[in-house]
């Protein structure tokens, strides 16, 4: 992990420790912490609150279910960590993702 962090301080020139890494905060990057806005202008970086990332993703939630049929969904943290790298992969030009686990995990309302 030694060669992870500093791989990213090179590639970021960010000064993070491995405690600030992986151990004192969660460290999220997206593009979707600003509603509203066009695709195009949205940013992909870092996401400074991660605590209102349960929030934000209900809100988008909420607007879903405005058009579409009513989905409840609970927003625990490894499904917004889930989401963010879902996020990332399907806003990519051709992008796509299969996901893999037991019945009634939530796959497809992911």
């Amino acid at each position: 992990t030694s060669m992870l962090v500093d791989f990213i301080k090179a590639g970021f020139k960010l000064p993070w420790t491995y405690e600030e890494m992986f151990v004192d905060e969660k460290i999220i990057f997206g593009d979707y912490m600003k509603m509203g806005l066009a695709q195009d202008e949205r940013r992909y970086e870092l996401v400074p609150q991660t605590d209102k990332i349960p929030t934000v993703f209900g809100d988008y939630l909420d607007e879903y279910n405005m058009t579409n049929k009513e989905m409840k969904l609970v927003f625990f943290w490894d499904a917004c960590e889930h989401i963010s790298r879902l996020a990332r992969v399907l806003r990519q030009p051709r992008g796509n993702a299969m996901l893999v686990g037991v019945g009634g995990s939530g796959k497809q309302s992911l």
